[in-house]
């Protein structure tokens, strides 16, 4: 079974399935190989990172492990000022020798490799956004459409929408759905029954969550459950 870490900016798995159909999500990503790795035409080293919205497969390699980078963190921030600079992708080779391949050995490899700031959100955010977005990230907005959200802030629809995209560089409803799925792996992980969690979190079904995680990941649920 793959593992999945899931720390304040990010989500760490380490995966046992072999690829993932061609997707691409909201958040951005970094693969870390034991050797090089290469993915597309372009992109060739052990570690690559990712833009969000790019159409991807997992990379070719021996992959120890990727991270899916929250849109709204300075983590995010600093990637893309430091290392993507405006391109799709980065790659460069670093050394593993002494990589640790658990929970605590990627947050140390996080935190060495791109500072300690990588675990806070931004911090320029505007703090009704920043508000909305601890409660979407505390599971508090799982059964909230949008029209309620904004009814609640005595916003527009549209203004809310519009607000969140510039703050966040991500749609309200993309990250609504990207926290509902987190949701459901931490309870799934944990024990629980898919298709109850899928439930609460305002899937239709536990097949209903499953088709939105493949379209997201590329990997159905039990390729990685398996």
């Amino acid at each position: 079974m793959s593992q999945i870490f899931f720390d304040d900016t990010y989500i760490a798995v380490i995966p046992t399935y072999e690829n993932a159909v061609a997707h691409k999500h909201s958040m951005l990503h970094v693969f870390l190989g034991k050797e090089p790795l290469t993915l597309g035409n372009n992109a060739r080293g052990n570690m690559i990172i990712l833009e969000q919205n790019v159409v991807h497969q997992s990379p070719n390699g021996n992959l120890l492990f990727f991270l899916l980078v929250d849109p709204t963190s300075e983590f995010a921030s600093k990637i893309r000022s430091e290392y993507l600079k405006g391109n799709d992708s980065f790659a460069s080779d670093i050394s593993v020798d002494q990589l640790d391949v658990t929970e605590q050995g990627i947050k140390k490899f996080v935190k060495g490799t791109f500072g300690e700031a990588c675990f806070i959100r931004r911090k320029d955010i505007d703090e009704r956004i920043a508000s909305l977005l601890e409660s979407i990230d505390c599971f508090e907005q799982m059964e909230s459409k949008i029209p309620h959200i904004a009814q609640q802030m005595h916003y527009s629809e549209s203004y809310l929408s519009h607000l969140f995209k510039k703050e966040t560089g991500v749609s309200i409803k993309k990250y609504l759905l990207l926290r509902r799925v987190e949701y459901v792996w931490k309870k799934v992980l944990s024990g629980e029954n898919i298709t109850n969690a899928a439930l609460i979190a305002g899937f239709s079904s536990s097949s209903h969550f499953s088709d939105t995680c493949k379209e997201l990941t590329g990997i159905s649920v039990t390729g990685v459950l398996r």
